[in-house]
C-alpha cells in the first residue's frame, strides 16, 4: 500500500480512542495552568429559598428522567423535555407563521401519553446527551490538537509567502502551499512534542450517551432506528467487529472498529512512515492504534431507548439506583427550586471538565506563535525582528487576560412559567464586569417605549488588559500590512497597494495614532467603569427631503444614546482637542492631496441644567435626530438625539439600582413602533414611494410580536458564585 493509501489510517484512529481506563499520570497531573489555577469557586448553590426543602434523589429523579440512570461522574449533560407540547406551542405562534411562511396552527398541547411517529419521535418526550468522567481531559486532547494544527498551519502559510517573496516570484504560492499541506503537515504534528505521538496515546473517545424517551407505543421504533443507526460503521469494512454488553438485564448490541486490525495494517506498511518519521516513534504510533477501538451500541434501559458511543463496552455504565446516580448529591442541587415547574432542559457542566477544556482553549495565540515561527529565519521579508517582537507582544497580553478568568461548574434548567425562564448557576466568568459595583443607572431602562436596555460596570483590570491586547493586535496588524507593502512584486495591484501605504503612512499614520491615543487615554480615563445603552422609540423622523410632512409629524423614530458617569471631566476637554487637532490634520492632507481646502467644522454649543451638548451644524437635522455628545460635572451621554440625551441625563443617578449585567428588550414597544409605521406608510401611500412587499413585511412583524411582551436578562454574583436568570414572557 503506498503512502496515499495508509496515512488516512491516522486521522481515522485519531477518532477511535483508547480502550484503556482513565489514570492519573505525570503528564496529567504537573502544574496547573493559569485557567485550571483560577478554578477554585464555590460548588453549585441552589436557589436560596427556605421554604423550598432539598429534594431527595428519587424526588430528582422523578422530575430530571435519563439522568438517573447516569453514574455520579458524569462531566456533562443537556436534556430537553417535552418535546412535543413545546413544539405544538411554538407552532401555534404568530412567530412561526412569519418565519416558516405557514399558516398559525391552533393545536392543543400535546398530552405525555401522544407517540408522533417518524423522526420526530425520537425527541417527543425527552431527549438527553451525556458524557463520561473522561470528557474533559479528551476534549482538552483534542483541543490541544486543534491548537498546534493552527499552529502549523500559519507557520506554513507565512514560511511559503516568506520562501516566495525571496525569489519575487509569487506566481507559485498556490503550488508551494498545496505541497506544505499535505504530508508534510501530519509529520509536524506527529514530531511535536505538544502535539505529537505522545498526546496520541493519551487521546481517548469518552463514553456519550444519547438517549431518546419512548412509551409503550414506540418503543420498538425508536430502538429499531437506533440499532440501524450503529451500522454506520460499515465504511470500515475489514475492520468492524461485533459487540454485546449486558446492562440491567438489556442487551446493548452493536459494532467496533478494531484498533488492532488498523495497526496491524498499518505495520505491514510502515515503510513511508519510516520514510518520515523515526522507527521508535512509527513503532509507538503503530502500538498506541492497536490500543483504540470504537465502539457503537444500543439498547433499552428503562424507558429509554439508548446510543452508546466510547471505546470499550466497558465503558457503558448506568447507575443502580437514584441514589448512586447523578442525582444524588449536590451537582445538581440547583434545579430543587424550580423542578415543580414545566420543566424544558436541563444543562450541567462539572467544573473539572470546564477547567481542562479552558485551559487549552486560546483566542490569537496559536495564530501569533505560527507566525512568528514561520517567519523566524527567513529573508524574503527582510528583517521581520520586530515583526516577531509584536506577535510575542500578543500572545503575551492574550495570556494576561486569561489569568482574569474564573471557571465553575455550571448548571442551567429551563422551563415554562409566563413565557420561557432560564436559571444559570455558575460557568465562566471573563472578568470583564465589576459584580460588586453599584450601577446607578440601572432606573432608566423602565422609561417610556425603551425597545432596548443594557446596563454594567465594566471591570478596571480587564478594561485595561483588553485595551493593551487590542493595541498590540493593531499595532501588529500595521506591522504586517506595511511588510507586504515592501514584497517585491510589480503587478498593477501591488503598485497601487504599495503607492496607498506608503501615503497613509507618511500623511495619516502619526494623526490616526494620536486620536487612538486620545479615545483609549484621556477619553477613557475621564469616564467611569459603568455604562448604559437606551434604545427608545420617541423620536421624529428627520426632515429628509422627499419625505412627506405627514410622515414626518406623525411617525416615529429610533433614538440611541450611550450614558457614562464622569470621573474628570479636564480629561474629556483634554481628549476633545487632541482629536479635533489631529481630525483637522488629516482633513488638511486629504484637501492638499484633493486641491481642494477642506477645513475642519466648527461644533455648535447648547446649554441646559449645567450640561453642555455639542454637535456639528448639518442639514435636515431637528433636536430629536442630532448626532451629539452632552456632558456634565457627574454625566456624560453620546446620543443621536439632543433630547433623549438630556431626558435621561436629568434622570440619571436617580431611582432604582442594581449589580451585574442588565439586558432589557421591549416586544411591546417594537412592536407599537411597527404598527405605527405601517399605519403612518399606509395613510400617506399616495405620497410616499412604498414597497408593497415592504409593509407587507412591517405588518408581518407586528403580528409576529403579539406572542411577545418582553425579554429579561440580568447576570450577578450571588455568595460568591456567577447568576444569570432570564425570562421571556409571552402571551
Amino acid at each position: 500500500m503506498k503512502l496515499r493509501n495508509i496515512w488516512w489510517l491516522l486521522p481515522a484512529a485519531l477518532l477511535l480512542g483508547a480502550c484503556k481506563k482513565k489514570e492519573t499520570s505525570a503528564e496529567t497531573s504537573g502544574t496547573p495552568t493559569a485557567v485550571e489555577s483560577a478554578a477554585e469557586a464555590a460548588p453549585l448553590q441552589p436557589e436560596a429559598n427556605p421554604e423550598i426543602p432539598a429534594l431527595s434523589p428519587e424526588e430528582r429523579a422523578a422530575k430530571l428522567g435519563f439522568v438517573r440512570h447516569l453514574p455520579q461522574d458524569t462531566a456533562a449533560v443537556v436534556s430537553l423535555h417535552n418535546g412535543t407540547r413545546h413544539a405544538s406551542k411554538i407552532k401555534a405562534s404568530k412567530l412561526w407563521q412569519a418565519i416558516s411562511g405557514e399558516e398559525a396552527l391552533d393545536l392543543p398541547d400535546a398530552s405525555d401519553d401522544e407517540s408522533p411517529t417518524g423522526p420526530a419521535a425520537l425527541f417527543a418526550k425527552e431527549f438527553t446527551i451525556a458524557v463520561g468522567a473522561q470528557a474533559g481531559e479528551q476534549t482538552a486532547n483534542l483541543l490541544q490538537l486543534n491548537r498546534r494544527l493552527t499552529h502549523f498551519q500559519i507557520r506554513t502559510i507565512a514560511s511559503a509567502a516568506a520562501a516566495c517573496a525571496e525569489s519575487g516570484d509569487f506566481s507559485n504560492f498556490e503550488s508551494a502551499m498545496g505541497q506544505r499541506f499535505s504530508e508534510e503537515l501530519l509529520v509536524n504534528l506527529l514530531k511535536d512534542p505538544e502535539s505529537g505521538v505522545e498526546l496520541f496515546e493519551k487521546m481517548n473517545m469518552p463514553p456519550l450517551y444519547i438517549a431518546f424517551g419512548t412509551t409503550g407505543e414506540n418503543r420498538e421504533a425508536i430502538a429499531q432506528q437506533l440499532t440501524q443507526s450503529t451500522e454506520m460503521l460499515g465504511f470500515f469494512g475489514d475492520f468492524i467487529e461485533p459487540v454485546e454488553a449486558e446492562r440491567d438485564g438489556q442487551v446493548f448490541a452493536g459494532n467496533k472498529v478494531s484498533g488492532e486490525k488498523l495497526s496491524k495494517l498499518m505495520a505491514e506498511n510502515r515503510e513511508p512512515m519510516d520514510a518520515m518519521l523515526d522507527a521508535a516513534s512509527v513503532d509507538k504510533l503503530i502500538a498506541a492504534v492497536a490500543k483504540k477501538d470504537l465502539v457503537m451500541m444500543s439498547g433499552m434501559i428503562g424507558n429509554y431507548a439508548v446510543f452508546f458511543l466510547g471505546s470499550s463496552p466497558d465503558d457503558l455504565m448506568f447507575a443502580d439506583a437514584p441514589a448512586d446516580s447523578l442525582v444524588a448529591g449536590e451537582a445538581l442541587a440547583f434545579c430543587d427550586a424550580h423542578l415543580s415547574k414545566d420543566l424544558a432542559g436541563l444543562i450541567y457542566g462539572r467544573k473539572e471538565m470546564i477547567s481542562q477544556m479552558m485551559a487549552n482553549v486560546t483566542g490569537l495565540a496559536d495564530l501569533a506563535s505560527g507566525l512568528q515561527e514561520g517567519l523566524a529565519g527567513s529573508q524574503g521579508l527582510g528583517d521581520t525582528r520586530d515583526l516577531q517582537a509584536l506577535l510575542r507582544i500578543v500572545g503575551e497580553r492574550e495570556a494576561t487576560m486569561r489569568t482574569m478568568m474564573k471557571l465553575d461548574g455550571t448548571g442551567t434548567i429551563a422551563f415554562v412559567e409566563d413565557g420561557l425562564k432560564i436559571e444559570s448557576y455558575g460557568g465562566i466568568d471573563t472578568g470583564k464586569f465589576d459584580w460588586q459595583a453599584v450601577n446607578r443607572l440601572a432606573g432608566l431602562r423602565d422609561g417610556a417605549n425603551v425597545a432596548f436596555f443594557t446596563n454594567a460596570t465594566a471591570g478596571t483590570a480587564y478594561t485595561e488588559a483588553a485595551r493593551a491586547y487590542l493595541e498590540a493586535l493593531m499595532e501588529t496588524a500595521y506591522a504586517v500590512a506595511m511588510k507586504v507593502a515592501e514584497l517585491p512584486m510589480k503587478d498593477d495591484e501591488m503598485v497601487q497597494y504599495r503607492e496607498m501605504a506608503g501615503m497613509f503612512d507618511l500623511n495619516f499614520r502619526k494623526h490616526a495614532v494620536a486620536v487612538w491615543d486620545a479615545l483609549s487615554g484621556d477619553f477613557t480615563g475621564g469616564l467611569g467603569q459603568e455604562s448604559a445603552l437606551i434604545i427608545d422609540l420617541n423620536g421624529t423622523p428627520p426632515a429628509v427631503p422627499g419625505v412627506p410632512q405627514e410622515v414626518v409629524n406623525e411617525g416615529k423614530f429610533p433614538r440611541i444614546t450611550m450614558l457614562a458617569p464622569v470621573t474628570e471631566r479636564a480629561r474629556l476637554a483634554s481628549a476633545w482637542q487632541q482629536i479635533d487637532t489631529s481630525a483637522a490634520s488629516i482633513l488638511q492632507k486629504i484637501g492638499e492631496m484633493q486641491g481642494t481646502p477642506i477645513p475642519m467644522q466648527k461644533p455648535l454649543s447648547s446649554e441646559r441644567d449645567g450640561f453642555t451638548t455639542w454637535f456639528f451644524p448639518l442639514p435636515f437635522f431637528n433636536d430629536d435626530f442630532l448626532p451629539s455628545v452632552t456632558v456634565g460635572d457627574q454625566w456624560f451621554a453620546a446620543s443621536t438625539s439632543k433630547n433623549q440625551a438630556l431626558d435621561l441625563l436629568a434622570k440619571a443617578g436617580s431611582g432604582e439600582s442594581s449589580q451585574g449585567l442588565t439586558v432589557l428588550v421591549n416586544f411591546d414597544s417594537l412592536r407599537e413602533f411597527t404598527k405605527l409605521t405601517a399605519d403612518v406608510l399606509e395613510k400617506n401611500k399616495e405620497t410616499v414611494v412604498l414597497d408593497e412587499d415592504m409593509l407587507e413585511t412591517i405588518r408581518t412583524m407586528t403580528d409576529a410580536l403579539e406572542d411577545f411582551e418582553r425579554l429579561d436578562i440580568r447576570t450577578r454574583k450571588e455568595a460568591g458564585q456567577l447568576r444569570t436568570s432570564i425570562h421571556l414572557k409571552t402571551r
